[in-house]
């Protein structure tokens, strides 16, 4: 029952969506447009403030989470430098490596914050996951065969995928998905299954794959073995 209802609304969404004229979509187009122009003429000083103000505050946190983790033999020490870094990683991650790499500060032309020159504290070599972020979700954004971030190749999150007796169990590999996403997704930017469907070569795909592993082997390096060491 509860697929059937997914699928019928489904249906009435593409519905609606076929009742749209060439000019409608024109004229969303343009709203849009005018959106993005207005957004586009607000960018400024305070703006290029506040992504370099961010920066700081997490590179401060890392750092004085790995200070007070140099103590941790103190309770307290632990669980604020514990959460010191995790804080740092989150603000790295998503608000400034993910939005530098999207080109966001692009025009502010600082060669020290901008998406050809950055590489962010992720498992995942920035070149790669741009590929399969900015270029295939984006240009392909929820498009069922086309945009691989649907579900990841792992979860059944659409109506229209097939579904499989597999699927049963996907709120307790979601767990493990969320648990090791970072690593999950090292391996995922690299797109083995093309290569498995002949899609692309495997001479390839194992290129990447080394050129992956190559970087995920140094985030290991540094956040498993090197500073725990130093503490």
């Amino acid at each position: 029952m509860a697929g059937t209802v997914e699928i019928d609304l489904w249906e009435q969404r593409m519905t609606t969506t076929e009742q749209l004229t060439v000019c409608d979509i024109d004229e969303f187009g343009r709203e849009l447009d005018q959106i993005r122009d207005e957004v586009l003429a607000t960018r400024g000083e305070n703006d290029a403030r506040y992504i370099r103000q961010v920066i700081a505050v997490q590179r401060g946190l890392e750092a004085g989470g790995r200070a007070l983790l140099f103590v941790s033999i103190l309770p307290p020490a632990w669980l604020a430098g514990t959460a010191a870094l995790a804080t740092a990683k989150i603000l790295e991650n998503m608000e400034i490596g993910h939005n530098v790499l999207h080109g966001q500060w692009d025009w502010m032309c600082d060669p020290k914050i901008h998406s050809t020159t950055w590489e962010w504290d992720f498992a995942t070599p920035a070149k790669a996951w741009q590929h399969s972020h900015n270029f295939v979700h984006h240009t392909y954004t929820n498009v069922l065969g086309k945009d691989r971030d649907i579900g990841y190749s792992a979860l059944r999150i659409h109506p229209e995928q097939p579904w499989h007796p597999v699927y049963l169990a996907q709120p307790f590999y979601n767990v493990a998905l969320a648990m090791f996403f970072e690593w999950g997704i090292t391996i995922y930017d690299v797109e083995l299954e093309r290569a498995w469907r002949g899609e692309k070569s495997w001479r390839e795909a194992l290129t990447q794959l080394r050129g992956v592993l190559g970087k995920a082997s140094r985030q290991v390096l540094k956040d498993y073995v090197a500073y725990p060491l130093l503490s």
